[in-house]
């Protein structure tokens, strides 16, 4: 769908309609990578469909044309819907030029909106389209302006891959934009059945050249869902493949690839671990000491906001208990009047 920068709207609950594509491979990769004439600031960015499980790799790395790349960018977030269970990760724009990162701008987007999984991604998709296009005409001209997300979900029992692609023009004053289920032409037509692999950013280019990794990945996704190994043995894997294309693009000279990722994953509800999920940071393919939050959404609430405005008062009792003292009482009073403040709105405005 071609699109101008004219009439962009306030924010409603309308939901851009979902297209139904079929593609002949288990694999997709999205991406400006594929433009081979500007230079490419992008990620790497992996998602992958299991039997009873999701899961997601991204890369930290924000780059900048005229300073060094910050390594801590989020790049994921968590959509818990009435549904279902989906995560998105993207590839393009990282950060704004005031420092707000999508992932976190998506959060609140999402926020007081409980939809079904589809219609909540639809919302999503209207709002990339209405909002990002002003902030991506600012990367240098030299640049691919592109954003491309990618997600994995879970609904009911049944494995989905989604994408949203925004790219423009090189003269930057037209862009094409899509929201697409997609699903394996190789599959049954009485059984659709999703890609179980999508791919997106600069860092496509060095997993497509080399396919060895890929069985390998299903394999041991397959023995996870079945209870075989460790979730932690596949967080492993996905991080040490990003740790490959990182020192593959250092290789090539490719700075677009960072050392540090998130690996992230969610288990259907009736699978043999019982639902939930978890993520891990690594640096160098290694796990992190510490891993903090991914922006969440469950049905409507941001979960991190919740949790930031418990946390002090947990830790109050916590203390205590470390301390050999009596944990004082929770004051549930001030909890409540945490909570009032936050904001349960939605809010599309991206600075």
């Amino acid at each position: 769908m071609g699109s101008s920068l004219a009439g962009k709207c306030s924010h409603s609950d309308v939901s851009f309609p979902v297209s139904r594509d079929r593609i002949s491979s288990m694999v997709f990769a999205e991406g400006a990578w594929r433009c081979k004439s500007r230079r490419i600031r992008l990620t790497l960015i992996l998602g992958v469909t299991g039997s009873r499980s999701i899961w997601m790799l991204a890369d930290r790395r924000l780059s900048y044309p005229q300073r060094p790349p910050k390594e801590d960018g989020q790049k994921i977030m968590i959509l818990e819907a009435k549904d279902g269970v989906a995560m998105i990760g993207y590839a393009g724009l990282g950060a704004t030029a005031l420092g707000t990162e999508p992932a976190h701008w998506m959060t609140r987007v999402l926020r007081g909106r409980n939809f079904s999984l589809e219609h909540s991604l639809g919302v999503l998709a209207k709002a990339i389209q209405d909002r990002l296009p002003a902030h991506l005409v600012q990367t240098p001209q030299n640049s691919v302006a592109a954003h491309n997300v990618i997600i994995p979900a879970l609904v009911g029992k049944e494995p989905r891959f989604y994408s949203i692609d925004l790219v423009f023009a090189p003269d930057r004053r037209t862009y094409q934009f899509r929201y697409r289920r997609l699903r394996d032409t190789n599959s049954p037509v009485s059984q659709p059945r999703a890609p179980r692999v999508g791919i997106g950013g600069t860092g496509a280019q060095y997993l497509l050249h080399d396919r060895r990794w890929f069985r390998e990945l299903l394999r041991i996704i397959k023995v996870s869902d079945r209870g075989k190994v460790s979730r932690r043995a596949v967080a492993n894997y996905l991080a040490n493949l990003n740790q490959q294309v990182y020192l593959a693009a250092q290789g090539a000279g490719d700075e677009s690839v960072g050392p540090r990722c998130i690996v992230a994953c969610r288990i259907a509800k009736d699978g043999n671990q019982g639902g939930g999920g978890e993520h891990q940071c690594y640096t160098g393919g290694q796990r992190d000491p510490s891993t903090g939050f991914i922006p969440t959404i469950t049905h409507g609430a941001d979960l991190n906001a919740l949790a930031a405005a418990i946390m002090p008062h947990s830790m109050k009792s916590l203390e205590a208990m470390l301390e050999g003292k009596p944990a004082p009482e929770v004051d549930t009073d001030a909890i409540n009047e945490e909570l009032k403040r936050l904001p349960r709105e939605p809010d599309e405005e991206l600075s």
